[in-house]
């Protein structure tokens, strides 16, 4: 009697354990038909960990969770894109909404953590909504030969929206200034890493609670601290190791003595698909003084191989699984991609520079680049 009086006593303990690291999402949304497929993302891990088709507006999502992370909500409803993200640790949040509100007016209520995070929202939604309808505007001049005409449409737009962008980073340093003791404080301290000079970042680090330092934004913030500054022209390159899909090691340094090309790629960035081109031609064109290798930051690895199948790359391709917390991705200062850093022979920093665009003649401005480098 007695032992059975234990084993529902341990029973019950690890069923509540059970249920304290369980997330729970309901959602309850208007305008997405019937059997519309709502994928859910772990940001960090970089993969998608459900999925669940929505019916008569309603859906659950249930998951296993002992710390707060965040989630990326996405559906594609007739090839239309629409998003949500959010913070959740072992709890329940609620969304609700309709087809209109994502990505930025979506209901997220009953996370105490999202609460915080909702407070940015609260006072940032205007202002996104009024730069969403200035980037409309600006969509269908993208890619246009920039003629004098055309700058006088655009100029004035770009003009607002760097405006906009100027009070939205004011109220996010505010933000985390009143909130750097929350979750939601330290994702947006990390993301605004490079607004701050570094000494000035690291003591404002040090005034966080320890427990939430020791949090999944916690130790990225500490990952990024321990890396050191970040590379700057002229200084030594940062050797690394590091694998392709196949688990081939590659080593940085082993090909030192002729000009490295590091290239920071995203399988579905669309700059990074149309620089792919460029890196062709200047592996061919430069077979024996330029060493292309591409480097990529994310962390699903079938992702990766998805790319790989459609750019057929011939050149060494690697990935470390940490995508942008990657000790390699910080020591380089990749903040977006693609980004290109070259090494000269000596093993020097000699430039670093992020984006692709074609010119009026259709060249790409990474081939411009290396050609100057490298043509007598």
């Amino acid at each position: 009697m007695k032992r059975t009086f234990l084993f529902c006593l341990i029973f019950c303990c690890f069923q509540t354990l059970v249920r304290a690291q369980q997330y729970v999402i309901s959602a309850e949304l208007t305008g997405f038909a019937d059997r519309t497929k709502f994928y859910l993302k772990d940001t960090d891990a970089g993969i998608i960990i459900d999925s669940v088709e929505i019916k008569d507006g309603k859906f659950t999502m249930k998951g296993k969770s002992s710390e707060v992370k965040s989630f990326w909500l996405f559906a594609r409803p007739n090839n239309d894109y629409r998003y949500t993200t959010f913070l959740i640790g072992p709890e329940k949040i609620s969304i609700r909404g309709d087809i209109k509100d994502f990505p930025r007016h979506v209901q997220l209520t009953g996370s105490k953590n999202q609460d915080v995070a909702n407070k940015l929202t609260g006072q940032t939604r205007d202002l996104w909504k009024s730069r969403d309808s200035l980037v409309l505007l600006l969509r269908p001049h993208i890619g246009q030969t920039p003629t004098d005409s055309l700058k006088a449409i655009t100029n004035p737009i770009g003009k607002q929206i760097s405006q906009i962008d100027s009070l939205l980073e004011l109220a996010t340093s505010n933000f985390i200034k009143e909130n750097l003791n929350s979750h939601s404080g330290l994702r947006e301290f990390y993301d605004k890493k490079r607004n701050y000079k570094r000494a000035d970042f690291e003591a404002l680090f040090n005034t966080v609670d320890p427990e939430l330092k020791n949090s999944t934004f916690g130790k990225r913030i500490a990952d990024y601290l321990k890396v050191g500054n970040v590379l700057k022209k002229g200084e030594s390159f940062y050797d690394f190791e590091a694998n392709n899909i196949n688990g081939k090691k590659y080593r940085l340094s082993d090909y030192k003595g002729k000009y490295i090309l590091l290239d920071f790629t995203e399988t579905y960035c669309g700059p990074c698909i149309l620089s792919t081109e460029d890196l062709k031609k200047l592996s061919a064109k430069y077979a024996n003084q330029l060493q292309i290798i591409s480097f990529y930051v994310e962390k699903d690895k079938k992702t990766i191989k998805e790319g790989l199948t459609r750019d057929k790359p011939t050149w060494p391709c690697l990935w470390d699984g940490k995508g942008t917390y990657s000790e390699i991705v910080l020591k380089y200062g990749v903040a977006g991609t693609p980004t290109f850093v070259v090494i000269d022979p000596e093993g020097k920093i000699q430039s670093r520079f992020s984006g692709f665009e074609k010119d009026e003649n259709g060249k790409g401005s990474l081939a411009n680049r290396i050609d100057k480098l490298l043509q007598p």
